[in-house]
């Protein structure tokens, strides 16, 4: 079959893009090297209206654009680029098997500059490398040595429905937004387009005197606006109605049922469907849940983590083991309130481990567990649960794994829509393009593979699978794209993409109904 007629101006033009996307990373995870980031905006976007992407109407030049930036450009700094803890094909997180696999193919990557750069030794710890944490100075810099903590990474999916604050929150100084682990993660007004410029500022420099104009330069208003349109449009767009869900797993429609009981697991008063609102206002809001005793610093002073509102502060101000302990105040041992921001759990499974300090895990089954120990219990929101239902929280072990079920049938639903999101996306462009960039469509199609081996992942239950018949058929799936990404001509190809969409739609259908998830155009980056 001929090709399509392209003008010679858009083959010119495509031919660019392509030259310029030469610096990509490959499948197996090799980041950009700091010279990607010597391109202008102007030429990111004059890029961007040439991709086959925006050409074909899947992504706008603005979401495009500032994908590129968050994926490419290193602000003059240490090399590292927002994807650097943010990985695409890692669900825009870092964990111990992400590292382990990238100190395997790049140890050099700049992930790791704290252990190549002697100016920034203690840019990181060394738990960077066995708990996947990292040094935020989410508080200020006037105390370099003591006033940190340690956090593992947030993925940045779905933030379209996570970051409006709650009025009724009652903590001081409510910012624009809540981003990050305690609801102030970033600088300024506390918007996410400001969050950029905190993460340049704590995580890019090539000097912690982190002077801008010298250790990195500042995102212009044009960069934060388009990195804030991309990360808006990352994940899925809108809440579940989870009184209107029926899955046909019936163990999984038993915790779902647990879930929004509030005699049993009570979770949607906090994460009303699943998500990262409030049941009685959807918006976000911080808690106290007792996540704080978990040490966040550092064993040299014995400073935790006291999450939101540590800004300013001299001194520790907050006893964080208060309530944990046998009552003998010992002194201050926090910065902050004791609170932190309140995450989705629909992208939660493959996303271990949990909560900021990443000391809950590998498993959701783990998470849920926390809810019936006696830090929770004790805390103020378990007191403020036991005041509102009129008994303390308490379900048995087998609600436990019924509400683990229920949130892998959740997860798996949103990697497999994701994936079919992004196969679709390369059979457009296959039809409209045939083999010109390619690149885009077999990266798509590679990226596909990656949520659909996350789904299987999270279905595959030790000696209690989910659905395995899905399993079967994801499988099915991966052999077709494999023999895609194998086909020499784009017509060999397109072929494959249409049996692997079918593949993945047989498994999703078979969780259940009104599993319905909207997704950003974003996904389709990278």
């Amino acid at each position: 079959m001929p090709g399509p007629k392209l003008s010679s101006s858009i083959l010119a033009s495509l031919t660019a893009v392509a030259l310029l996307a030469s610096c990509a990373p490959s499948p197996e995870g090799e980041r950009r090297s700091a010279a990607s980031s010597a391109l202008s905006v102007r030429d990111r976007i004059t890029a961007c209206e040439q991709d086959p992407r925006v050409i074909a109407g899947l992504v706008t030049r603005e979401i495009c654009a500032g994908a590129e930036i968050f994926f490419r450009e290193t602000f003059e700094g240490n090399g590292r680029t927002c994807g650097s803890c943010h990985p695409v094909e890692n669900n825009f997180t870092i964990d111990i098997p992400f590292i382990d696999a990238l100190l395997d193919s790049n140890p050099l990557d700049p992930l790791f500059i704290f252990e190549q750069d002697p100016e920034l030794t203690e840019l990181e710890t060394f738990e960077l490398k066995t708990n996947a944490l990292i040094r935020e100075n989410v508080d200020g810099f006037e105390d370099l040595d003591r006033k940190y903590v340690m956090r593992g990474v947030q993925h940045t999916l779905s933030l379209a429905t996570t970051i409006a604050p709650d009025p009724a929150n009652g903590t001081a100084d409510v910012p624009l937004q809540r981003t990050g682990w305690s609801g102030d993660g970033a600088p300024g007004d506390g918007s996410l387009r400001q969050f950029l410029t905190g993460g340049i500022t704590r995580h890019f420099p090539r000097d912690l005197g982190r002077e801008p104009g010298v250790a990195f330069r500042l995102p212009t208003e044009q960069e934060l606006d388009l990195v804030l349109a991309y990360q808006m449009s990352l994940g899925r767009t809108n809440e579940l109605d989870l009184t209107k869900i029926n899955l046909t797993d019936p163990e999984a429609n038993e915790g779902r049922l647990a879930f929004l009981d509030p005699q049993r697991g009570r979770c949607n008063v906090c994460h009303s469907n699943a998500g990262a609102n409030h049941m009685d206002t959807g918006r976000n809001r911080n808690l106290d849940t007792g996540t704080r005793t978990a040490p966040g610093t550092n064993d040299r002073f014995g400073v935790f983590d006291g999450g939101f509102g540590g800004k300013g502060k001299a001194e520790p101000d907050i006893d964080v083991l208060e309530g944990f302990d046998d009552g003998t105040f010992t002194g201050f041992t926090g910065y902050g309130d004791g609170t932190f921001n309140v995450p989705p759990i629909i992208e939660a499974v493959d996303t271990p481990p949990f909560f900021h300090s990443n000391a809950f895990g590998p498993d959701i089954e783990g998470a849920v567990h926390y809810y019936t120990m006696i830090f929770f219990r004790d805390s103020p929101a378990g007191k403020e649960l036991e005041r509102r239902f009129g008994s303390p929280i308490a379900f048995p072990d087998s609600d436990i794994i019924k509400i683990g079920r229920f949130l892998r049938v959740l997860n798996a639903a949103f990697n497999l829509d994701l994936a079919k999101q992004r196969l679709e996306a390369a059979q457009v462009l296959a039809l409209r393009f045939h083999d010109t960039r390619d690149d885009v469509q077999r990266r798509l199609m590679e990226l596909a593979e990656v949520e659909i081996d996350d789904a299987l992942q999270v279905l595959a239950i030790p000696g209690a699978p989910l659905h395995p018949t899905a399993s079967d058929r994801l499988h099915l799936a991966k052999a077709e794209i494999a023999a895609g990404l194998g086909a020499t001509r784009w017509s060999q190809r397109l072929g494959r993409i249409a049996s692997a969409i079918s593949r993945v739609q047989n498994a999703r259908d078979q969780f259940g109904a009104n599993i319905t998830y909207r997704l950003g155009r974003g996904n389709l980056m990278y």
